[in-house]
């Protein structure tokens, strides 16, 4: 039986060609519309010009801030780049502009060595009471350095010279010889000086920032502006501080020392630059208008002043490609201080080991890493099992870690196993946390005096 319809003829192998209904050929006789390509065109066009405008915006800002607050070097021109690397020096001021009879002086010296093509930053403190000989005065605290540039500016630098320029000069030349720079063939390239209010009005530029206080700390003598005391405390963890209260906390010495003092100063420099990298391009834009407010409100003296050319261009790049690479929690931090630089002591002056300092240095100019570092590292068995401290200590040492004699955790329980990175040695401490899996903390373990800047206490998670 066919089976094939009755009104179609039977199949006979040739192709038959179906012819299309009048309508369906006009229609696949006419030209198709092609897909526009114009709005993506647009689109295109629309984040270049808003890129375009908002690094206009940007910049015009800068140049503004740039005209407030650049000043002349009066030692003259540095050939040292922000780019390739360079120094620079933070003087933090006290001046009393309404009471000029009560002279000036330096509160803060911080060192920073800048390298925007690789990326990195470190931070060097100095002491205040540190002595250091002063050409025209003799042995003196290094922080007289600056008052006494302020004092004479126009007799060291010449007429034109600012009472600013001239002790922003004196101290960056104090410091350089005191850093026996010259051997090595650099000097303090730049520098910036900021006063009290010019640094709590940055902070509140910026909204606040964020400061894990590692300890308790009462001081109940901190200075007030009308030359009173008042009791001030910060009691540990998280907190999120405005320009006023990080301020009395970068300053408050009496619970601790000075070297206590120079470690909250370095927190909070690797706090507000935490605060800058957790915006986006556009909203670091946005902030400049309130800095420039900040920083240097028209008709004023500006808070902040520095010989560090902002708007060019090779410092624009470091600044930029600093913002975009380096981790804060990696800017390398160093101190000169009783643990890593022998001191002896005159009086209330500071003489420090000149050996002991050039070493400081070696490691300040160097890129920050595990070298520069030269972490050691404690480990504390928390466990039952015994011999683990031991065990996992000469695995350690076998994976190039610098490990001391291990030792038993205080009596508690310790479910996991925790990295503690006691001293400025992120690099370390990470890659140690991850080799063990391990979390990360930073600061003390509880109930322990650490002897290294890396305590690791095993937990229970850990198996033999």
């Amino acid at each position: 039986m066919s089976n094939h319809p009755t009104n179609q003829p039977p199949y006979t192998g040739k192709t038959l060609v179906m012819r299309r209904p009048e309508a369906q050929r006009r229609l696949a006789a006419s030209p198709q519309p092609k897909r526009s390509r114009w709005p993506i065109g647009r689109l295109l066009l629309g984040i270049l010009i808003v890129a375009a405008l908002t690094l206009g915006f940007g910049y015009w800002y800068l140049h503004q801030l740039a005209q407030r607050i650049v000043v002349a070097d009066p030692r003259g021109p540095t050939f040292s780049s922000p780019l390739l690397g360079a120094n620079i020096l933070i003087v933090g001021v006290d001046i009393r502009r309404d009471r000029p009879d009560e002279g000036v002086r330096s509160d803060t010296l911080m060192l920073v060595r800048i390298d925007g093509m690789g990326g990195w930053a470190n931070l060097l403190s100095i002491p205040r009471d540190t002595q250091v000989d002063i050409p025209e005065l003799g042995p003196r605290k290094i922080n007289a350095a600056y008052a006494y540039g302020y004092l004479h500016a126009n007799e060291l630098y010449g007429a034109d010279i600012s009472a600013e320029q001239g002790g922003m000069a004196y101290a960056a030349d104090t410091v350089g010889r005191f850093l026996n720079f010259e051997r090595r063939g650099m000097r303090v390239d730049y520098v910036v000086q900021i006063d009290f209010d010019g640094f709590a009005a940055l902070i509140d530029a910026l909204g606040g920032i964020t400061i894990d206080v590692p300890r308790r700390i009462i001081d109940e003598a901190y200075p007030t502006p009308d030359y009173g005391v008042m009791r001030v405390e910060f009691e540990p963890g998280l907190q999120r501080m405005d320009g006023e209260r990080a301020l009395i906390y970068a300053r408050t010495r009496h619970a601790d020392s000075d070297f206590g003092r120079t470690e909250r100063q370095q927190q909070v420099v690797q706090a507000i630059m935490n605060e800058i990298r957790q915006r986006n391009w556009l909203e670091r834009v946005l902030l400049l208008p309130r800095m420039l407010d900040a920083v240097a409100p028209p008709g004023e003296t500006p808070a902040v002043l520095t010989t560090l050319p902002l708007s060019n261009l090779d410092t624009l790049l470091a600044m930029g490609r600093l913002a975009a690479n380096l981790d804060p929690a990696l800017l390398g931090r160093y101190r000169i201080e009783p643990g890593s630089v022998r001191v002896q002591e005159n009086g209330s002056n500071l003489i420090w080991n000149a050996d002991d300092v050039a070493a400081l240095v070696n490691r300040w100019l160097t890129p920050p890493g595990e070298a520069s570092e030269q972490a050691q590292v404690q480990v504390l068995n928390g466990t039952d099992i015994v011999g683990l401290a031991r065990r996992t200590s000469d695995e350690l040492t076998t994976a190039g870690f610098r490990v001391i004699t291990p030792a038993d955790a205080p009596p508690g329980e310790y479910p996991r196993t925790i990295v503690y990175q006691v001293g400025d040695t992120p690099f370390t401490a990470r890659r140690l946390a991850q080799l063990l899996g391990a979390e990360l903390v930073v600061g003390n373990p509880p109930g322990v005096s650490a002897q290294t800047e890396i305590v690791v206490i095993l937990g229970n998670d850990r198996q033999p």
